[in-house]
């Protein structure tokens, strides 16, 4: 079960050497920007020498926009862990994945519920997820429609992939191509919302689950159970209470 924030020691602070955070319900409500004590928190964390990546279903051009925005140096990892780079300027990684099984899926949900379906724009940015709304349809229904796909719900728009991909996986086998392989997996700290980042909080030791209001009460204890330590406040000012409270033990 979590625990607070505030249980981070300084041991367990002069460990990290990567944060690895969500974006949507984490750092930000679901816009383009972040709130400045998240901007100055991030700032602080790359000056102790702590590096700052993304880990996020948004499209990979989105994360790097951000990474700009936020002066970052860490990895992205883009479409729930479909693509990824070790840093801002780096390439992409070939992961191995591919669109084909959410085109079928998409197409098989447009046949099955017509007038009901809808894309949205970025997904001819995206090159594995593919994200959508199915307006009155439960997503149990349509994980049992689609039993050869991951149907994956943020609480901010329902994804489609792949199955066997998850930002968990996908930043443990990178890990080793980050800094040299000079970070291990109990130097990452993760921070996420929702279940799409359960896959984070189950391989890395030090995660942090942001409180957010959007999360269903159902989903909620799941989280909980999983995820080793847990913000006071929300979404953004969740993760800077949590990055100052690390700062604070390495001064």
């Amino acid at each position: 079960m979590s625990s607070s924030y505030k249980s981070i020691t300084r041991q367990i602070a002069q460990s990290i050497r990567l944060i690895m955070t969500d974006i949507d319900g984490t750092l930000s409500e679901g816009g383009d920007s972040v709130i400045s004590p998240v901007a100055d928190a991030i700032v602080k964390l790359e000056r102790k020498g702590i590096l700052v990546g993304l880990v996020s279903g948004r499209t990979g051009p989105m994360l790097q926009k951000m990474a700009v925005q936020l002066n970052i140096t860490g990895p992205l990892i883009a479409e729930n862990g479909a693509i990824a780079r070790i840093n801002p300027s780096a390439p992409l990684l070939e992961l191995g994945y591919s669109k084909l099984p959410a085109n079928e899926a998409l197409a098989k949900l447009y046949a099955a519920y017509p007038g009901r379906v809808s894309e949205r724009w970025d997904n001819s940015e995206r090159m594995v997820d593919i994200v959508f709304r199915a307006e009155g349809v439960p997503i149990e229904e349509l994980r049992r429609l689609l039993p050869y796909v991951q149907v994956l719900d943020s609480h901010y728009i329902m994804h489609i992939m792949q199955k066997g991909i998850n930002k968990g996986k996908t930043l443990l086998n990178i890990l080793p191509l980050v800094a040299n392989g000079a970070i291990v997996k109990d130097q990452v700290m993760v921070a996420g919302d929702s279940a799409t980042d359960l896959s984070l909080f189950e391989i890395f030791p030090v995660s942090v689950l942001i409180r957010n209001r959007r999360i269903p009460p159902e989903e909620s204890p799941m989280l909980k159970k999983v995820a080793r330590y847990i913000s006071d406040n929300e979404q953004g000012y969740g993760f800077a209470e949590v990055a100052l409270h690390i700062l604070g033990l390495l001064e």
